[in-house]
């Protein structure tokens, strides 16, 4: 197929959707299909003007007026037409990812959307204060839905990071299921990257590692103060905290990577190194759509502590592959990680078993080849758009 790949960034890069867009790109043409990336994030004048327009004295609130707005949403638009006009004689089907902007497909090329997320989703998360409607008005949150539910209703079809977002769209969008399908994701590092799978010598440090930009959000302070109770139990325990800005942080036994990029090969190889070096990974997150770093985590052999919430206990088997734990509970938290950290052979048996679960349920190859499948049946079925189809 020839598709048309629409979303917010560049998608040749890990800094569109924290490099799911790349990986999803990436594997596409490898499967041998050929990809248009289409950039509809906003830039320079566009930018600012939305920014402008968004304007709010509260930092989160602007954040997020800015990026969910009715102009910012407008403005992708008008880019992201652009791209279809430019491509729509030589493309079989749009394939978008999420709902922030929206396009008036030709009606013989289908629409297809993959989402992590979605405004419903998110007002359900608002009470931890870290989700997208947790700083907006019960009437602006109405009016993103307004938008969003006009592009669900475009697409002839919706592939979902996981079966809970699945299950609100049905519930919270009205979306008949045969119209859904979740597919998952995969990590965004090769699968075929040397990774040692040996852990810890006994002369090493048990050590556990946190990747996360959004400290609040990922719940790092949770784990920080989790930590602090770790270390009373095992005085020579390390963490490593990858995402946050060093200058912002400070505890015993802590070190702070700051954020990685892995499109530079120093980047990159620090970031393998952390995983190479961990003994458990640990993510408390307050509000998570999937959990794509848990998944990176068990492709490196790690055993994963999350909370049991969101679509964490869709990746981590309670152990099998690791841990779940009540949300914003420190000391839960701490009881797990000393559980693995003391107990380095069960540790790496649940990493092994978490190796194990990627290769079998997450990889870029299988959601392809799934999504394939799927979009093969609409680009040969009758050229129809949207909800009729689920006529």
């Amino acid at each position: 197929m020839k598709i048309l790949f629409l979303c917010e960034g560049d998608a040749e890069t890990h800094d569109s959707w924290s490099g799911i867009s790349r990986s999803l790109v990436v594997h596409l043409r490898r499967a041998g299909h050929s990809v248009v990336p289409g950039d509809a994030d906003l830039y320079g004048m566009d930018r600012i003007l939305a920014g402008i327009r968004a304007f709010s004295p509260r930092l989160d609130r602007w954040r997020m007026r800015h990026r969910l707005s009715a102009a910012a949403f407008s403005a992708r638009s008008r880019k992201a037409a652009r791209h279809v006009a430019r491509h729509a004689g030589e493309v079989d089907l749009i394939l978008q990812v999420g709902a922030t902007f929206r396009i008036e497909a030709p009606r013989d090329i289908p629409l297809v959307l993959y989402c992590d997320s979605n405004i419903e989703l998110s007002r359900s998360a608002a009470y931890s204060g870290v989700s997208e409607a947790a700083a907006l008005s019960g009437r602006e949150i109405d009016e993103i839905r307004a938008r969003e539910a006009s592009v669900y209703d475009d697409a002839a079809l919706i592939f979902t990071m996981s079966d809970q977002l699945r299950d609100s769209f049905v519930r919270d969008f009205g979306i008949p299921p045969d119209r859904l399908c979740t597919v998952h994701c995969g990590p965004n590092i090769e699968l075929d990257t040397p990774v040692s799978l040996e852990r810890r010598r006994p002369e090493d440090p048990p050590t556990v590692l946190f990747v996360g930009r959004d400290f609040k959000r990922k719940g790092g302070d949770v784990l920080l103060e989790a930590f602090q109770a770790v270390r009373q139990s095992l005085p020579d325990a390390r963490m490593v905290m990858v995402g946050p800005d060093p200058r912002n942080h400070r505890a015993p036994g802590v070190e702070f990577l700051g954020y990685l990029d892995r499109d530079d090969p120093d980047g990159r190889e620090r970031m393998d190194r952390a995983y190479r070096e961990a003994d458990v990974f640990c993510l408390p997150t307050r509000f998570e759509p999937f959990g794509t770093a848990f998944v990176e985590a068990m492709l490196h052999g790690l055993p994963c502590i999350g909370p049991r919430a969101w679509a964490v206990p869709e990746i981590i088997r309670p152990d099998t592959t690791g841990v779940l734990v009540p949300p914003e509970d420190p000391y839960a938290l701490a009881r797990a990680l000393i559980l693995l950290l003391e107990d380095p052979d069960r540790a790496e048996r649940l990493g092994r078993a978490a190796r194990d679960r990627v290769m079998e349920h997450f990889t870029w190859p299988r959601i392809v080849e799934t999504m394939t499948t799927r979009m093969s049946d609409i680009v040969e079925s009758e050229p129809v758009q949207g909800s009729e189809r689920s006529r």
